[in-house]
């Protein structure tokens, strides 16, 4: 899983308050709880805030993002996730406003999402089975980004870009090992070269974006 990573990468530290916009089972605020932040935690599953309820000390919400964030003041956020929740969003933009209202100055959204660019959808289209890719196969995804499109929502909402990156490979593990690795390192470093920061545009399944 991917959490651990994204602790690392943004060095949270105690006291953070950080709202998870779709927080499923609780795992993420949890380790969250687990570095002494000040948890929330929203999904439109009654069983997910159910069964997060069990791994989390976060203050939980049953509710919809599309609807806005009225239970939150102005400037009360630290850092707002979405893991794979963008996608499914009807209005992605009026959301993001909301978001951005909820923040503090200065404070970090992170989303993560399918990777409209990716390589084995790019594949599967060759062979035919384009509708198979899993943005694809997935019915309730009602949008899907490439890192440029993404980039250019977030900003409309009011973000600046930070960061955005292309995290997990499609490709095999052996030819990750043999022809990756040093690329990775090299993106994760900001050193690439621009040829290799278009590669990323296409190298992965999953984008994921620090505003």
């Amino acid at each position: 899983m991917y959490f651990p990573k994204v602790l690392e990468a943004i060095k949270l530290k105690k006291e953070s308050r950080i709202l998870d916009v779709g927080c499923a089972l609780g795992y993420f605020l949890r380790l969250c709880d687990d570095i002494g932040c000040d948890t929330y935690g929203l999904d439109i599953s009654e069983y997910a805030i159910s069964h997060a309820k069990k791994q989390t000390k976060a203050k939980l919400y049953i509710h919809d993002v599309n609807k806005g964030l009225p239970m939150f003041p102005n400037d009360m956020f630290d850092l707002v996730i979405l893991f794979d929740i963008i996608e499914h969003l009807d209005s992605p933009l009026l959301s993001l406003r909301h978001i951005r209202r909820a923040l503090k100055i200065g404070g970090k959204l992170i989303i993560t999402t399918p990777n409209l660019n990716a390589i084995d959808r790019i594949l599967r289209r060759i062979l035919r089975k384009e509708e198979t890719w899993y943005g694809f196969a997935d019915y309730t995804h009602v949008n899907l980004f490439t890192p440029l499109s993404l980039r250019f929502l977030v900003v409309r909402a009011g973000f600046e870009t930070v960061e955005s990156e292309t995290p997990f490979h499609a490709l095999p593990q052996k030819l990750r090992a043999r022809y990756l690795i040093h690329f990775i390192s090299e993106v994760n470093a900001m050193r690439c070269p621009k040829i290799l920061k278009i590669w990323s545009e296409y190298s992965n399944n999953l984008l994921r974006i620090y505003g």
